[in-house]
């Protein structure tokens, strides 16, 4: 089935945008269809890639209107990555003006479910669920809450988790490219931003007594945090790192990490850490990218993580609790055997959230909800397709991808 993705998409930096682009990969090689992306923009892309589509305005609603017309023409359904946020309107609501009129099978991939939503984000979450085929969401706790909270029928529910890459690095090849040779490696990644809990980290580095340990933070800061107050927070950060007197067991790799990257770091982590701060978090790629490369997880008892890490495939520990984080890390060096316990029961669910058989799950979805219907036939791997649109809204305000 042609199916249209709805979703932020690169060169755009955020979660969202790199889940859509592995996704629709996924997608290209389970399936001999092609499909396509609807990136939602806020204006700061310059360009997107040929598997772009159509581009949808963020804060105009017509342009929401247009994509509807395009993907009833010309796809045989379409899938939506929901996250508020990449939505214009009152908390995102401008997308409902598309599902509404939507006349294929729709699938809403939700990345946040909230415990307490305001009476806004409640009506979204419920009107996504109403006019949706399926509800495809990553973790049991999100079922549970959509139909004691939003009084949705669970059995619309199908969870699907959350997609990694498929790792091939040997560690020590990668520690040697990364000038790590004989380091004991622990590794958060991500966009910087106070919300990810970095200081409970440092505080606990403090307390680790291998000397060849290491504890590296790989990303940029956020940019909405770059717009509001520059470095403020990555320079707080390496304030405390000094004052602690750990320079020589934290470094900061101050940059958004492509997927080639990104991998070569995890492959060379022994030890991966999520200290974020709140409970009510539903979904977190950072976690599961750990988890596919098999690393020995530690985390904060957010929802998603005591999802993904019960059955000893990580450890929790408290919320702002660095003794107790630092009490687990020491552990693990002293017991290397434990570690690799660990690691291993990690890397062996790891391998049943690969990419390649997410993409195979979405497209069966997919396929449950085929019918025989013709749309036009069109080249997708041209240029004819951006003509098409052109001709259907010669005068519309939604950019075309270039």
């Amino acid at each position: 089935m042609r199916t249209a993705i709805i979703g932020t998409y690169p060169p755009r930096q955020c979660g969202i945008a790199t889940f859509t682009q592995d996704l629709y990969k996924a997608m290209l090689k389970s399936s001999a269809e092609i499909h396509s992306i609807f990136a939602m923009s806020d204006g700061s892309e310059e360009s997107f890639p040929d598997e772009v589509a159509f581009v949808i305005d963020r804060n105009d609603v017509n342009s929401y209107k247009h994509a509807a017309h395009l993907i009833n023409s010309y796809y045989d359904a379409c899938i939506i990555q929901h996250e508020y946020g990449i939505f214009g309107g009152d908390t995102g609501e401008f997308i409902l003006e598309l599902l509404y009129k939507l006349q294929v099978p729709v699938v809403t991939n939700l990345h946040t479910v909230l415990q307490q939503p305001s009476p806004n984000e409640q009506h979204i979450l419920q009107q996504l669920s109403m006019y949706s085929s399926k509800i495809t969401v990553m973790t049991e706790r999100a079922i549970q809450m959509l139909g004691d909270v939003y009084k949705v029928d669970t059995q619309l529910v199908e969870l699907i988790p959350h997609g990694v890459p498929d790792f091939k690095y040997d560690q020590e090849a990668a520690k040697t490219k990364l000038g790590l040779c004989d380091k004991k490696v622990m590794l958060s990644f991500g966009f910087l931003g106070r919300s990810k809990g970095f200081e409970t980290a440092i505080d606990a580095v403090a307390s680790v007594k291998d000397n060849d340990f290491k504890y590296i933070i790989l990303g940029s800061t956020h940019p909405n945090i770059i717009r509001h107050e520059g470095e403020i927070y990555r320079e707080s950060l390496m304030d405390k790192v000094k004052e602690l007197g750990i320079e020589d067991k934290v470094e900061f790799v101050d940059t958004f990490a492509t997927e080639e990257l990104l991998v070569q770091y995890l492959s060379a982590c022994d030890i991966y850490v999520t200290p974020y701060p709140n409970e009510n978090q539903i979904s977190s790629g950072t976690l599961s990218f750990a988890i596919g490369a098999g690393a020995a997880v530690l985390s904060t008892p957010y929802w998603y993580a005591k999802d993904l890490l019960a059955n000893d495939r990580g450890i929790l520990f408290d919320f702002k609790d660095s003794d107790g984080l630092a009490t687990i890390i020491n552990l693990l060096l002293e017991e290397p055997l434990l570690m690799a316990r660990y690691r291993s029961n990690a890397k062996q669910y790891g391998q049943e959230m690969s990419w390649t058989n997410i993409g195979k799950r979405h497209v069966a979805l997919l396929e449950s909800f085929k019918k025989t219907d013709i749309k036009p036939t069109i080249s997708f791997n041209s240029r004819n397709l951006k003509k098409n649109i052109a001709a259907l809204f010669p005068t519309g305000n939604s950019r075309l991808s270039s």
